[in-house]
């Protein structure tokens, strides 16, 4: 790699490109953007107006974080998780929940209990009018508790299997339908108001085994996208 783009890389990430990521991730929570699907860096450059190369270096981004592939002559591909990987993929970010809970547990404040109860709120609005946003607002609630504890490495490394999640359910989903699990959401937090860690992490591991059990591994689904499409 050359001094010049040594130097670009290291001046961080620029707002085009934050835009162009969000927007995939966003397209990939909410299961209009599927594992297999190719992702055009000629097409992305057009629709979000921005340079190829910048295109290139988000989709490097994703890459890095096991959501993205590339093959040889061929592009950039959203990853289509194996069996295996997929139940490597759970097995971690159950045991990483499991952890965060329990720091959770014991250095939440009063004022991230409000905020996650607000969230509750939000969240059971929008299962409630089964908006196609569900799935990430699902998805918010486990990126929040992964963030309270205050520790950023802890918060990638379960954000990344989050995110991940969504392919293999994108996959191997047993049912069309959204999956709601509000009510754990809430006793999960409510066992986290009351410092009562055991119970938290009991509460979810029963949401864990809700979601694998919708899951069946041998199934495979697919469907169109509308990344191109610019909101």
């Amino acid at each position: 790699m050359t001094e010049s783009s040594e130097s670009q890389r290291s001046r961080g990430k620029h707002p085009a490109e934050e835009v162009l990521y969000s927007r995939i991730v966003e397209a990939i929570t909410d299961k209009q953007l599927r594992p297999g699907e190719h992702l055009n860096e000629v097409k992305l450059a057009e629709s979000y107006a921005v340079p190829r190369s910048r295109v290139h270096r988000v989709l490097e981004r994703l890459r890095d974080e096991e959501v993205v592939a590339f093959e040889l002559n061929r592009g950039a591909f959203i990853c289509r998780p194996t069996v295996e990987e997929s139940m490597h993929v759970l097995e971690a970010r159950r045991h990483l929940e499991y952890s965060v809970i329990r720091l959770v547990c014991q250095r939440h404040t009063p004022e991230q209990i409000s905020m996650l109860r607000d969230f509750l709120v939000e969240e059971q609005a929008v299962f409630d009018r089964r908006d196609p946003q569900a799935n990430r607002k699902a998805g918010e609630f486990h990126m929040l508790l992964a963030r309270m504890p205050g520790n950023p490495v802890l918060e990638r490394m379960l954000v990344n299997l989050i995110r991940r999640g969504v392919l293999i359910q994108s996959v191997y989903e047993s049912s069309s339908g959204l999956l709601c699990l509000t009510d754990e959401h809430r006793r999960i937090v409510e066992f986290i108001a009351q410092n009562r860690p055991e119970e938290a992490v009991h509460e979810m591991a029963h949401h864990f085994d809700h979601i694998i059990t919708s899951l069946d591994l041998h199934a495979g689904r697919g469907s169109a996208t509308s990344i191109y499409s610019v909101p």
